[in-house]
Order: structure tokens, then sequence, then C-alpha cells
């Protein structure tokens, strides 16, 4: 008789922020389900959140939600660290 295992798998991703875009990066997970990619990263005591068709596209607006929550300092319990 087989078993069946039910399986999650979270993968570890990054997105970065800065003059050379390796100044700032702050580490979180992505998880897929039904065509898209779900991506959520920690910063100060809350969450960065977005959803893309793809990792690439999602990279893409995390980077951006990182740089706007630096440098208009959205999250007020971490220091921005972009000049």
């Amino acid at each position: 008789m087989e078993k069946k295992i039910n399986i999650s798998i979270t993968e570890i991703f990054m997105a970065k922020a800065g003059k050379n875009g390796w100044d700032n990066c702050f580490h979180g997970t992505i998880t897929r389900g039904d065509g898209i990619v779900h991506g959520r990263i920690k910063m100060g005591s809350g969450y960065i959140v977005a959803t893309a068709k793809d990792q690439w596209e999602l990279g893409e607006k995390l980077d951006e939600l990182v740089l706007a929550n630096l440098t208009l300092n959205l999250c007020d319990d971490h220091k921005p660290a972009l000049n």
C-alpha cells in the first residue's frame, strides 16, 4: 500500500536596494502555487509582500518595495541605510 506524503516547499529569496544593488539585502521566502509566486520579506517589525507570475517579476517588485521602504522610511523600527 502506497502512503501519500504532503510536502510543502518554501524557497529562500533575497531583495536588494542601494547604489550598487547590494548595499542593503533582505532575505525572505517565496512559495509557488497555481501559477503564481508569492514573496514575503521581513523588514523591521513588518513584512513586504508581493505576488507575481514568475520569480523574475517577483524579484523586481520586491527590490522596488525594499527601496521604497528604505528611502521613504515607511517602517519606523529600522534605520534607512541609503545615502
